[in-house]
């Protein structure tokens, strides 16, 4: 007991209580700046979750509107030369349909192809297959056919499994078919109208804003739209290069389909880094089971050579410094738009990045005065977050 007192005698005592913080409620200021960005970020996480609440049911309108502004920013360059000598509603209907005959001759293109070499293809593809099999029994790793028949039906299962909920995805996300029909009407409406009359639709948005704005507002909507039609041309030549180069091989090498496998790789390539890739992977396998072994593996490899030529040649030539996203970040906007919303997600994502990335440029960068001098840097706290 005696000794429990003395250890008590030798605690020090405390230090008075600091002086509380010269703030209105007493509160740290670091604490009342991480309180700050605290409830501001849970408010727009609330807004953003109000407005996917709110475009969930119109998003087979926003799909067709996006589409229609991805067509227009492809044909606008086409459509602004042939304006030159031409009334401009001339130029717009030629250029949409050369465009609409484009797309049905090659989708004609690939169905007749297809058709064509089916039956080769499908006797190589199970030729393939059974070799296949026989490599698993008699090779390295020595599967036994009960192995290989459990395996048979996890992929079947898997497949049935995944069949359904990509069939519901695609018709909760469609919708009716009124409301595709209608949609589509309005999408092709716009595209219309956007090539004929693209300075008289911008007044008539500016003039909607406030009047103290309407200069920034004004100037922000253009360098975002040239920082996404700009992204979506380069985006169409890298996906030329890449099909052509990827044709040009399979032609060589002799793998059946090889021009609709290109066209596969060239709509592959707007999903940026990821989707040529998996493209490509689909001719390694047709190449695998038609070829042998050793022409899989050379498309495969064919997959590192132009992914490296994509990423260090391709997109930093054609693409410059107009639209310089990073590399990570075109991945991450991928991703997240493949996350929420699936394959569309993924394709509409990175050009939307591009423009608003344009537009945050420019509202973060210097401010122009209006005294003539030279533009200065954005005080603190102006444009900025």
């Amino acid at each position: 007991m005696g000794r429990s007192r003395s250890t008590e005698d030798h605690i020090p005592p405390r230090p008075p209580l600091p002086a509380p913080f010269d703030t209105p409620d007493h509160v740290s200021p670091a604490f009342r700046r991480i309180g700050g960005y605290a409830w501001r970020i849970a408010a727009i996480g609330v807004v953003l979750w109000g407005l996917l609440l709110l475009i969930t049911p119109l998003q087979t309108l926003i799909l067709a509107l996006f589409f229609a502004l991805l067509v227009a920013a492809w044909l606008m360059p086409l459509v602004n030369l042939l304006a030159k000598s031409t009334p401009r509603w001339l130029a717009a209907v030629i250029s949409l349909v050369t465009f609409a005959a484009a797309v049905a001759v090659v989708v004609t293109f690939i169905g007749l192809q297809t058709v064509s070499q089916w039956e080769g293809i499908s006797a190589a593809f199970n030729q393939g297959v059974s070799d296949l099999q026989t490599w698993l029994r008699e090779g390295p790793l020595q599967i036994t056919d009960a192995q290989l028949t459990s395996i048979y039906i996890q992929v079947e299962d898997f497949i049935r499994s995944s069949g359904g909920d990509i069939a519901l995805g695609v018709l909760s996300g469609v919708g009716s078919v009124l409301g595709v029909g209608t949609a589509l009407a309005a999408g092709v409406f716009i595209l219309i109208f956007v090539l004929i009359q693209p300075r008289e639709i911008f007044g008539w948005f500016v003039r909607w804003m406030p009047a103290r704005n309407r200069e920034v507002i004004g100037q922000t909507v253009r360098i975002a739209w040239r920082g996404f039609s700009q992204y979506s041309q380069g985006l169409v030549l890298v996906a030329i290069t890449n099909a052509t180069l990827v044709t040009i091989v399979l032609l060589i090498m002799g793998v059946p389909l090889a021009i609709p496998l290109g066209i596969i790789v060239f709509f592959g390539a707007f999903i940026p880094y990821i989707g040529a890739p998996i493209a490509m992977l689909l001719a390694a396998f047709v190449a695998l089971v038609t070829d042998g072994p050793l022409a899989g593996a050379l498309v495969i490899a064919l997959i590192f050579v132009i992914g490296q030529l994509e990423g260090n040649v391709l997109q930093p030539l054609i693409m410059g410094q107009t639209v310089n996203l990073h590399p990570v970040a075109i991945v991450l906007v991928t991703a997240t738009g493949a996350a929420y919303f699936g394959l569309i997600g993924a394709l509409i994502g990175v050009p939307l990045a591009a423009g608003v990335y344009g537009a945050m440029r420019y509202l973060s960068g210097p401010v122009r005065m209006d005294d003539g001098s030279p533009p200065q840097p954005a005080p603190p706290g102006e444009g900025t977050f």
